[in-house]
């Protein structure tokens, strides 16, 4: 591919390491890119900066985005962020455009597309269906003009491609949109995949005199952090097997209410705090039988990939993340996200705790990032 190839178009450059693993992987393979990512701060310039060794590439941090305007007028804010990166990067070099999110970033590659005679290809997260897509109900007909004029369409999560197909605004381009999917996972941090365990089970029931749990992320309403931790209290008092979960993490819309459960049940929750060390964290995963999150939206959820290198079962969603990447029993499905129904999938995963197959080979492999950013060069490669 001629320098310079790739624009990134990332929104949510800052908020996750998913993109900073894929860029310098990439970079590994000497792929001149520039990575663009409008931010609403100053206090996110520098993060998840990484050291790009390929001439030519570098990240743009530009801090032009408003905290709440922003938010309500999709279209003044793509025109802004359209008006912005055309200040910054000489289009007439690049060669093809990849936009990490359906809305917010392939809104603005589509114009881009069209102005520029650029080609690009989207993703599809979390947010664009279950934020974007349901709320911005007079935008659809422009998110449906963004997959059409795509030259492919990324789905991080299996489950995606049916929910995506299934939009009512996209059933007259159905056929066409389907025939440029592809369904590409995120990869794990290689300390996991170096660290792997893999537990031997013989479907024997278990017997333990505790069961170990684990959860970590934001104590945040998406995480569903409180009904799991009141289906733990619930548990104890029906006195059928003991139980502690250890508890990773922090912030969130839940803060104080899973801080305030914590130090009303000290018997039945363990909390670490935040653990960024990740020998440290290596050792919570392996003082557990069974990883906990029942997520009411998960784009990927790596935290779940990371658990099952460790060997354990673990406590999902049905229809986001995860799902629907290993036809192997890995654990066990929420749907309506109940206190109840997640006391009901403990239960049955302390019982089938010996029965779950984990394929932690088959996960090594698919979760690769070195692995993963060769399949992005190709398709980067195609679309030129």
């Amino acid at each position: 591919m001629n320098k310079q190839t790739i624009i990134h178009i990332a929104n949510d450059y800052t908020g996750s390491m998913v993109y900073k693993n894929l860029i310098t992987e990439l970079d590994q393979l000497k792929t001149e890119q520039i990575i663009y990512t409008p931010i609403k701060t100053n206090a996110n310039i520098g993060k998840n900066e990484v050291h790009l060794s390929t001439n030519g590439s570098k990240i743009i941090y530009s801090n032009i985005l408003n905290k709440s305007i922003d938010r309500i007028f999709y279209k003044h804010k793509i025109k802004k962020i359209i008006k912005d990166i055309e200040s910054k990067i000489d289009f007439s070099r690049v060669k093809l455009i990849h936009a990490h999110t359906w809305y917010s970033d392939g809104g603005v590659a589509y114009l881009l597309s069209k102005k520029y005679n650029i080609p690009y290809i989207v993703t599809v997260r979390n947010s664009d269906l279950n934020v974007f897509y349901k709320y911005l109900i007079h935008k659809r007909r422009f998110g449906r003009k963004i997959l059409e004029n795509a030259n492919k369409i990324i789905l991080i999560a299996a489950t995606y491609k049916a929910r995506t197909l299934s939009l009512s605004s996209l059933q007259s381009v159905k056929k066409e949109i389907e025939r440029k999917m592809l369904i590409i996972p995120n990869g794990v941090d290689s300390f996991w995949i170096d660290h792997t365990r893999k537990i031997q089970t013989d479907g024997i029931p278990a017997s333990k005199d505790i069961y170990n749990l684990l959860f970590i992320g934001k104590f945040s309403k998406g995480k569903n952090i409180i009904a799991l931790q009141k289906a733990i209290i619930q548990m104890q008092r029906e006195d059928r097997f003991n139980v502690i979960l250890h508890i990773v993490g922090g912030d969130g819309d839940r803060k104080k209410l899973a801080i305030r459960q914590i130090k009303s049940f000290p018997n039945l929750f363990k909390y670490y705090g935040k653990v960024y060390d990740k020998q440290q964290l290596l050792q919570v995963f392996r003082s557990c039988d069974i990883f906990t999150m029942p997520s009411r939206h998960e784009t990927f959820g790596l935290v779940y990939v990371e658990a099952m290198l460790q060997g354990l079962p673990i406590l999902y969603t049905q229809h986001e993340g995860i799902d629907g990447f290993y036809e192997e029993k890995i654990g066990e499905k929420v749907q309506n996200f109940s206190t109840e129904e997640i006391k009901q999938k403990l239960y049955a995963l302390i019982i089938n705790l010996n029965n779950y197959i984990i394929p932690t080979n088959k996960i090594k492999q698919n979760h690769n990032w070195t692995s993963i950013a060769k399949i992005y060069l190709s398709l980067y490669e195609n679309s030129v």
